[in-house]
C-alpha cells in the first residue's frame, strides 16, 4: 500500500532534510513530497531527493508500481553454500565497506549491497534493514511473473529483483551496488523505486548507475568490472 505525505518547507539545507528523513523512516512512509518555494521534491527511503515536475504523474505512476514479495523457504542455508563462494562475498564486502559504511541512514541503517552467485544460480546476498554487513541471506529464486523474492533464510535487500535479473547473464559472478555512489564511466538509467518491476528491468549486459540512486558494479568470475 503506498503511504507518502506532502509539506511545505520554506527552506531546504542538510539538518532539516536529515530530520525529515528520519521522520519517513519512523512513520514508514513509501515517500515524501517536499513543496520548497515554486518547486517539488521527492525525497525516499533510501534518502534519494530530486525534484519533479509533475506531481500527479509521478504519484499515479508510484500507484502503478508493482512490488515484489518475499517468500520464506524452510531449507538448511549451509547446505546451499560452497565455502569459496562465501569467502568472495565477504572478500567484496571488505573492498567496498568504507563505501557502503560512509553514511548511516536514519542513525542506524546501512544501504548498499554485495550478491555472489553459488550452486544452483542461486545467490549470497545482503539482507534488508542491515545495521552491518555481518549476516547474509541466499536468494534462491525469483519468480518475475508472480512477483516472488524466495528465500532461504532472512528477507533480501530490496534491490534482489534487479540482481536476480543482472544474474541472468552468465558472465556475471558478482555483484557491488553502491548508495550514493556514482561511476561517470557508466551509463545512467532513469530513477525506480527499489523492489519494483520498474527497477528491475535493467540493462545486464554492463555496469551502470540509477540517477539519484547509486552505481551497480557487474564483476566477472576473474574479478573483472563488466
Amino acid at each position: 500500500m503506498l503511504n507518502y505525505k506532502m509539506i511545505e518547507l520554506p527552506k531546504l539545507n542538510e539538518e532539516i532534510i536529515n530530520k525529515k528523513y528520519k521522520e519517513l523512516l519512523d512513520n514508514k512512509w513509501s515517500f515524501l513530497i517536499i513543496k520548497n518555494k515554486d518547486k517539488k521534491y521527492v525525497l525516499t527511503k533510501e534518502k534519494s531527493i530530486f525534484q519533479i515536475d509533475d506531481e500527479e504523474k509521478f504519484i499515479q505512476n508510484a500507484k502503478n508500481d508493482i512490488y515484489y514479495q518475499t517468500v520464506l523457504i524452510e531449507d538448511d542455508v549451509k547446505d546451499k553454500l560452497q565455502d569459496k563462494d562465501l569467502i568472495i562475498y565477504y572478500d567484496y564486502i571488505n573492498k567496498y565497506k568504507s563505501l557502503m559504511t560512509k553514511q548511516v541512514y536514519g542513525e542506524k541503517y546501512l544501504f548498499g549491497s554485495v550478491a555472489v552467485r553459488t550452486n544452483n544460480d542461486s545467490f549470497i546476498t545482503t539482507i534488508r534493514g542491515k545495521e552491518n554487513f555481518k549476516e547474509y541471506t541466499i536468494v534462491r529464486d525469483v519468480d518475475h511473473i508472480n512477483y516472488l523474492v524466495k528465500v532461504i533464510g532472512k528477507k533480501a535487500t530490496l534491490n534482489a529483483p534487479l540482481l536476480a535479473t543482472i544474474m541472468e547473464n552468465k558472465k556475471v559472478k558478482v555483484i557491488v551496488h553502491i548508495n550514493h555512489y556514482f561511476d561517470d564511466n557508466l551509463p545512467y538509467y532513469e530513477y525506480a523505486f527499489p523492489g519494483t518491476v520498474r527497477d528491475s528491468i535493467r540493462n545486464n549486459n554492463t555496469s551502470f548507475n540509477i540517477k539519484y540512486h547509486g552505481v551497480i558494479y557487474l564483476f566477472d568470475k576473474d574479478g573483472n568490472i563488466l
